[in-house]
C-alpha cells in the first residue's frame, strides 16, 4: 500500500512540476519570439501579448499544487515553530482538510466562471484562431478564441490543489508522532 501511495505522490509531483515548468518555457519562448519579431519586422503577433498571461495562470496553478505537495508553500513558520509537536501535527491535518475543501470550492467556482463567461471572445486571438481553423478545418480550434480554455485553469488548479492536499493529509497521517523534544539533538539529550 505504501508503494502505491509513494507512486501516486511521485507522479503527482512530476505532473505538477512539468506543468509549471512547461508553462514557464512557453511564456519565455513566446515573449522572446514576439520581441524578436517586433524588433526585426516592426510589428508583433497580436496573440503574443495575451497567451503568456493565460499560460502564467496555468503555471501558477501547477506551481501552487506542487508547492503544497512539497510543503514549500507560504506559511507563518515563526508562529508554528513555537507549537509543540502533537498540536502542530493536528493543526497541519486540519489545514490539509481545509485546503481540500478550498480546492474543491476553487474548482467549482472556476467551473461556474467558465460556464457563465467562457463563451466571451478574445479579440487578439481572432486572427490566430481563424488561420488555424482554415488550416485544419477543425471546429474545436474555435474554442481557443474564447475565454473558456483559459478560465479552465482555475478549475484545474482547484482540482490539483485538492489532490495535493489529500496526498499531504495521508502522508501526515502516516508520519510517526515525535516527542515534544523534536528540536533537541541526540547530543543535547545525553
Amino acid at each position: 500500500m505504501a508503494a502505491i501511495f509513494d507512486g501516486i505522490k511521485h507522479w503527482a509531483t512530476r505532473i505538477f512540476a512539468f506543468g509549471a515548468g512547461f508553462s514557464m518555457v512557453l511564456i519565455f519562448l513566446i515573449v522572446f519570439c514576439n520581441a524578436f519579431i517586433r524588433y526585426v519586422f516592426g510589428s508583433s503577433l497580436a496573440w503574443g501579448d495575451q497567451i503568456p498571461v493565460f499560460l502564467g495562470i496555468y503555471g501558477v496553478m501547477f506551481g501552487t499544487a506542487m508547492a503544497y505537495l512539497q510543503d514549500r508553500h507560504v506559511r507563518l513558520g515563526v508562529i508554528v515553530d513555537f507549537i509543540p509537536e502533537r498540536p502542530k501535527r493536528a493543526l497541519f491535518l486540519i489545514v490539509d482538510l481545509a485546503v481540500i475543501a478550498i480546492g474543491c470550492l476553487l474548482a467549482w467556482s472556476g467551473y461556474l466562471f467558465m460556464a457563465s463567461r467562457g463563451g466571451m471572445r478574445i479579440s487578439g486571438m481572432n486572427d490566430l484562431v481563424g488561420s488555424l481553423y482554415e488550416a485544419t478545418g477543425l471546429d474545436v480550434v474555435k474554442l481557443f478564441g474564447t475565454m473558456a480554455p483559459y478560465q479552465f485553469a482555475i478549475s484545474l488548479g482547484g482540482g490539483m490543489l485538492t489532490v495535493a492536499a489529500a496526498i499531504k493529509f495521508v502522508e501526515r497521517l502516516q508520519e510517526p508522532i515525535h516527542s515534544g523534544n523534536a528540536h533537541v539533538s541526540p547530543q543535547e539529550v545525553s
